[in-house]
């Protein structure tokens, strides 16, 4: 079984954790997460992943709580379209998480 992890930085204040285990080329596990320095701290903003054996989005704001969101759908190309979605919008997604009421 082949484990990837590494972090990408998308500015000095932004960073992506990536993580995946693949079983005979097809992906088994994943997180992706964004990361932003907010406030004089890194604090998650977005989580995608299978930690409790299914795809979800953990969305986190400042000023309430977090929602999570059940995905449907093959975790290869789950990975895939949240990973590249992440990394294209990643200001959008952090103006959500400061200015969400």
């Amino acid at each position: 079984m082949k484990e990837v992890d590494y972090t990408q930085f998308l500015t000095d204040e932004d960073k992506i954790g990536i993580y995946f285990k693949k079983r005979r080329g097809k992906i088994v596990r994943f997180i992706i997460q964004y990361f932003s320095l907010t406030n004089g701290r890194w604090r998650s903003i977005i989580r995608i992943d299978t930690c409790h054996d299914y795809p979800h989005i953990h969305t986190y704001h400042l000023q309430k709580k977090e929602s999570i969101v059940r995905l449907n759908g093959d975790n290869n190309r789950l990975f895939t379209d949240y990973k590249e979605s992440v990394i294209k919008n990643f200001r959008k997604i952090k103006e959500n998480f400061t200015f969400s009421k």
